[in-house]
């Protein structure tokens, strides 16, 4: 979405994937719709004996306008919002725990962002007392001008502010620190590693936070501490979810090399319930890594059905849900005007599975 003076740029996307396959897809049947529960199960535990969550993406800098129709495929069940209001907020906490989550994925573009940073602060008052843990995800590498200091200043923001809340995630003892697009802004890999291994030095050498990368491959493992895939289908390669198994496995190797800070790596797994940013083609301001846009439909829930299904090869040790509003791209749960609440229900039959495993 274009940028406005109290507006943040739009999200960021990750790199394409490579043409191969892992898996020739099935076509997942229908899914059953039952009433979702108020609160989410308890979780179960991971590979490395913290618990299982379940993370869905989180934009907190709408305005009323980006839902005129124009840029979206569909628009909140509840009206145009601003990520400002404090009893937006609130309802969305409520639709999290409908949807039984453990927390969001906040997207969050740095402490000298006024909006964003303000508007996580009031996410966090308002998940007082619901059980609600949320992760930051930090987005200061993807604006024109980033450098290292910017993200070396924007992760001591989170450790010295954030990190302590009670309605901050922790896996065990440590905040979850959520990265992406690694190698902005440095424009490789090699020069993005030996960037984020200086900025691991300078912030948290030790490995008392769990920092998780974006990305398709290994590159910046084990420097953090976990992997996950930001965008699981492309225009040119559809149904990347059924790579999922293969990008896990992969972890699991570099896990088996030992001697890592925490004893193991995290694989995140990815669900969505579709896909469509083609109405955002050329939009001024848009801050996203090149990528061609597309659209996938739902199918009723089909879609998500089948980006669930692949979960169950990969052993992951949590779950990304993209998005909850993410409406730009299309891959939101927040009810809407044409599905209503169907993929809270959804996301919350899927969330206690995944935790059941």
């Amino acid at each position: 979405m274009p940028p406005t003076p109290t507006s943040s740029p739009t999200k960021v996307a990750p790199p394409t994937p490579s043409p191969t396959l892992a898996a020739t897809p099935t076509t997942a049947p229908l899914p059953t719709v039952t009433p979702a529960p108020a609160t989410a199960a308890t979780p179960g535990v991971n590979h490395l004996g913290t618990e299982k969550v379940v993370l869905a993406d989180y934009v907190l800098w709408y305005d009323p306008g980006v839902f005129d129709g124009r840029q979206t495929w569909d628009v909140p069940a509840a009206g145009p919002y601003n990520s400002d209001d404090y009893g937006v907020i609130q309802r969305h906490v409520a639709q999290a725990r409908q949807a039984c989550l453990d927390g969001f994925a906040v997207h969050w573009y740095g402490p000298t962002d006024r909006r964003t940073t303000s508007n996580f602060q009031q996410l966090l008052q308002a998940s007082a007392g619901t059980g609600l843990r949320h992760a930051a995800v930090i987005l200061s590498n993807v604006l024109p001008g980033a450098s290292e200091q910017t993200i070396v200043d924007a992760i001591r923001y989170v450790i010295a502010t954030w990190s302590q809340h009670s309605n901050y995630l922790r896996l065990g003892s440590r905040p979850v620190l959520v990265f992406t697009d690694m190698p902005r802004p440095w424009g490789s890999d090699a020069a993005a590693l030996a960037g984020w291994t200086r900025i691991r030095a300078a912030t948290d050498p030790e490995h008392n936070t769990i920092w998780l990368a974006e990305g398709l491959v290994t590159t910046y493992n084990p420097l953090f501490d976990g992997l996950y895939v930001y965008r699981i289908d492309h225009r040119d390669y559809p149904e990347s979810w059924l790579k999922q198994p293969r990008w896990a496995a992969a972890l699991r190797a570099v896990e088996q090399q030992g001697n890592l800070p925490l004893g193991g790596l995290y694989f995140a797994d990815t669900i969505a319930p579709g896909f469509d940013d083609t109405r955002t083609v050329s939009v001024p301001g848009d801050v996203r890594a090149d990528a061609p846009h597309f659209a996938r439909d739902r199918q009723n829930g089909a879609y998500y059905a089948a980006t669930f299904a692949v979960t169950a090869q990969t052993g992951g040790d949590l779950l990304f849900v993209k998005s909850f509003n993410e409406w730009i791209e299309g891959t939101e749960i927040e009810p809407g005007t044409t599905y209503g609440d169907l993929y809270l229900k959804l996301t919350c039959q899927y969330a206690n599975i995944y935790r059941g495993r």
